[in-house]
């Protein structure tokens, strides 16, 4: 892939970014520990919010780490057609910078707990409809203080804890005595499963994109040196001195000829493979003049030179919103820097 500028945000946006990250874990944590109508903070809501929720983030997060390849969904929403392909490494920033601000959010609800345990009677118990043995409470909670029982057996409740702190709400139980002995739990489940897998993500992340870069400089090092030489303006042709070429419609839905540019770049990378099995002569690829040229358009028409592939022309393909000015130059510049054959514009 073209190397890609790396992804940052403005700096007031960067600056705004982060107390509005703690703020809204303060929020959440306030938030969800607030009281119910019985009275009781039910721990196993609070438990999924908190720690089940973020730890399925977190996994989904380490999945697109090493193996994510496709667009955003985001890009991808109600078939909207914004097309933008970023590369392994834009993908990768963009993880760091949603991990940086998950893990500020976690941060934020950590100072909230301290601040209600700190000022507040916070009274918890457990209720559940579809689970009803107090032994497999139990074994569900044990299972999850695996990680910290050892370091922290406070905050492993026992069966005693479970069974005086169960709550029915037309049977509510008054013994309360035990209704704050959840809250150490709770704390190690926040950090154990929201925070720290974020922590780590983020590591992770940020040695990776220092690999990244430094294999990036070492690729455009050598380069450096070179001396430029100025690129040559692209030839002009008629569209009827090219009407033997293979068609190829970027950004352009057809029924006829091979579209590119609408899905994914695997989907696009695969579909122009196997155009190339069959060894075309020549390629007219047919864009959408409206839209920008992009990198990844450009991968496609080097990896069809280095299948020996010479000749090639680019016909941008005019709309009501087309700007000759921006638009047209932009294509005309894109066809100089890749040697393309420029035909007329078409409507």
């Amino acid at each position: 892939m073209t190397n890609s500028p790396s992804l940052t945000l403005p700096p007031q946006v960067s600056w705004l970014l982060w107390p509005v990250a703690l703020l809204l874990g303060v929020g959440i944590a306030a938030g969800s520990l607030s009281y119910s109508p019985s009275g009781r903070i039910n721990v196993l809501w609070i438990w999924l919010l908190w720690a089940g929720l973020p730890l399925l983030g977190s996994v989904a997060s380490l999945w697109a780490m090493f193996f994510g390849s496709g667009r955003p969904w985001l890009f991808q929403w109600r078939n909207r057609t914004v097309h933008w392909h970023p590369s392994k490494r834009q993908r990768l920033e963009m993880l760091a910078l949603l991990q940086s601000f998950w893990l500020l959010i976690g941060v934020g609800m950590l100072v909230g707990y301290w601040l209600l345990l700190l000022f507040t009677d916070l009274a918890f118990g457990w209720s559940s409809t579809l689970i009803d043995e107090q032994q497999t409470v139990l074994a569900l909670i044990e299972t999850i203080a695996t990680p910290w029982q050892w370091l922290w057996p406070a905050a492993v409740p026992d069966a005693s804890v479970i069974e005086s702190t169960r709550y029915i709400r037309i049977a509510p139980n008054d013994n309360i005595t035990a209704a704050g002995e959840w809250w150490p739990f709770l704390m190690a489940s926040l950090l154990c499963y929201n925070l720290l897998p974020r922590l780590v993500l983020r590591g992770l992340l940020a040695v990776r994109l220092r690999h990244l870069r430094g294999h990036d400089v070492n690729v455009r090092a050598p380069q450096m040196t070179v001396t430029t030489t100025p690129v040559s303006v692209a030839s002009e042709a008629s569209p009827t001195d090219w009407q033997d070429a293979t068609v190829i419609h970027w950004e352009i839905r057809s029924d006829a000829g091979t579209m590119l540019g609408i899905a994914d770049w695997q989907h696009d990378e695969a579909a122009f493979k196997a155009l190339l099995v069959d060894k075309p002569h020549s390629l007219l690829w047919r864009v959408n003049a409206s839209r920008s040229p992009v990198a990844e358009l450009s991968d496609l028409i080097q990896l069809a030179r280095t299948a020996g592939i010479t000749r090639q022309a680019l016909q941008a393909v005019c709309d009501a919103t087309t700007d000759p000015a921006r638009h047209l130059a932009s294509w005309r510049a894109f066809a100089n820097q890749q040697q393309l054959v420029w035909l007329k514009e078409t409507t």
